[in-house]
């Protein structure tokens, strides 16, 4: 492994996770298949969260075997983390009850649609109560592993956006159990077309009580969620690591030092930029807004620089659809926009301005 370890993972884990990489091509174009979540469960690599520098090495290997599998395995620990904690409706102890041993266990997956609510401009969909029963109008426009998924939670704005609604779905009968609703076709996507994202619309959907799990106050989520997406991304440099790893291969089989000397720049920035950021995550609430998003942002740069290196140096082979190269680079870029935010979104473009203005 060219770039040190963070944690050391467990034989049975690594095993699990050459299998995922060795199928992460075909991931991509027929989506990931719910059988990479049950090993990883098996093998206690799924629900519950190990020591911290473990889970961390472990989310970067998962990124940068599968940014897609990562992507479908992140979306479940919030379900997951939400459910721990508990809600304040009627209904979520037996919710809780039902869901949480099962997602804990990996015998259900949870998918997750709340990324609409950190949006500007007015809420969608609009969540509206009816005597404990709530009605949705409206769209999510990016639900992640619908087609793998037990259960959705979706999390919805009122109309005012004072309050956060948080509901626990089944997927197996949804448009039956929420009248007026309506599941799209796989989305498009430039990356992560394997992570089986699809839209979701709303037509006076009413949503039974017995699937409301917690009604919050929104101005309070969305403190803790500008914290957690100025946050450095593991996956980032998962990634990184991974073209770095691929781009040692073609140096030692062409014998090329050039190429085997921009491993070791490249091993030594990605060392760097990974103490650092592991080092302000440590820091908790200390550490500084300005500082987290740098970090953030020049990790992200970095993936997608790496990821090109191994283009650049695979030349022709390496524009080949279907090929780790290719696709490496467009989960770089697909990296660039997850949990983006006004000012993230601002940070990455402002370093972009800086690099190539004129002073």
């Amino acid at each position: 492994m060219v770039v040190p370890a963070c944690g050391e993972l467990p034989p049975e884990w690594e095993a699990v996770l050459d299998q995922i990489a060795e199928t992460a091509d075909r991931s991509d174009r027929f989506g990931v298949p719910r059988s990479h979540f049950s090993e990883l469960a098996r093998v206690g690599a799924h629900g519950v969260p190990a020591p911290v520098d473990q889970w961390r090495e472990l989310t970067e290997r998962i990124a940068g075997a599968d940014a897609s599998t990562w992507f479908c395995w992140a979306q479940h620990q919030t379900p997951l983390r939400t459910l721990e904690l508990g809600g304040n409706q009627p209904a979520a102890q037996s919710l809780q009850q039902q869901w949480l041993p099962g997602l804990q266990s990996g015998e259900y997956l949870a998918a997750v649609a709340f990324a609409h609510i950190r949006r500007p401009g007015p809420a969608n969909p609009v969540a509206r109560e009816l005597n404990g029963d709530w009605q949705l109008d409206g769209s999510l426009d990016w639900v992640t592993s619908w087609d793998i998924a037990d259960v959705v939670m979706v999390m919805a704005l009122t109309e005012d956006k004072s309050e956060v609604v948080t509901f626990f779905i089944p997927t197996s009968d949804f448009m039956e159990v929420i009248p007026g609703s309506s599941v799209g076709e796989p989305l498009e996507l430039l990356s992560m077309s394997g992570t089986h994202t699809r839209p979701i619309r709303f037509g006076h959907s009413v949503i039974p009580r017995d699937f409301v799990f917690n009604v919050g106050s929104f101005a309070a989520w969305q403190e803790t969620d500008a914290r957690k997406t100025l946050a450095p991304n593991p996956a980032a440099l998962g990634l990184a690591r991974a073209a770095i790893e691929e781009l040692e291969s073609i140096g030692i089989a062409r014998n090329n030092s050039e190429i085997l000397n921009l491993v070791v720049t490249l091993t030594g920035k990605c060392d760097s930029l990974r103490d650092n950021a592991y080092s302000l995550l440590d820091q908790g609430d200390a550490a500084q807004d300005a500082a987290l998003m740098q970090s953030r942002v020049e990790i992200l740069e970095f993936a997608r620089e790496c990821t090109a290196a191994v283009v650049i140096a695979r030349a022709g082979a390496g524009m080949q659809s279907g090929r780790s190269a290719e696709r490496r680079v467009r989960e770089a870029m697909f990296l660039q926009v997850q949990a983006q935010t006004e000012p993230t979104r601002t940070a990455a473009l402002d370093r972009i301005n800086q690099r190539y203005s004129d002073h």
